[in-house]
């Protein structure tokens, strides 16, 4: 995950070709999408301030509150304009009360925000391949196809001590 900026194409995404026919019909509407966005997004990163987490880039969100960030911002867009009271359903309303409950639950830490990547750095971190070469990069956990080491691999016995595995009564 990573944090990006959330743009207005992400918003419209969401709509349905008619709603947005609708939306574009309206004088203004197209407007006031970016400005509503904007103000949604800053307070999503003033309640990441508020819960004291770190902040990315400027007008970057972290990817897990992209949904509530548009659910939001969908939902002011949408009660702007009382001739849309068809688009403002109840499921649409429900997210953005989740949403925002999000929001509050981040500014209390209950919920935990991923940190940004830090400056200079790529967001993807670099793992060592399993055939690396490193100090004990061998399997921990035996897999079928991999052959279970003797017991003298895995214990070595003292010179001249019989093994600790083994039962000292059984003749060989």
């Amino acid at each position: 995950m990573a944090w990006k900026t959330v743009t207005v194409e992400d918003v419209l995404g969401e709509l349905t070709l008619q709603e947005q026919q609708a939306l574009n019909a309206l004088e203004g509407a197209s407007d006031q999408l970016p400005l509503i966005l904007v103000r949604v997004v800053n307070a999503a990163r003033g309640a990441i301030r508020a819960g004291a987490y770190r902040l990315g880039e400027e007008g970057t969100t972290p990817d897990q509150l992209d949904m509530d960030i548009i659910a939001i911002t969908r939902w002011r867009w949408l009660t702007a304009f009382p001739q849309l009271q068809r688009l403002q359903t109840r499921d649409r309303r429900d997210a953005h009360d989740e949403g925002l409950a999000r929001f509050d639950r981040i500014a209390r830490q209950k919920i935990a925000i991923e940190p940004p990547p830090r400056p200079g750095r790529s967001c993807r971190a670099k793992l060592p391949s399993p055939k690396s070469g490193q100090w004990n990069s061998e399997n921990k956990l035996l897999n079928r196809t991999h052959p279970v080491p003797t017991p003298e691999a895995q214990w070595p016995a003292p010179e001249g001590t019989p093994p600790p595995w083994a039962n000292p009564e059984i003749p060989e």
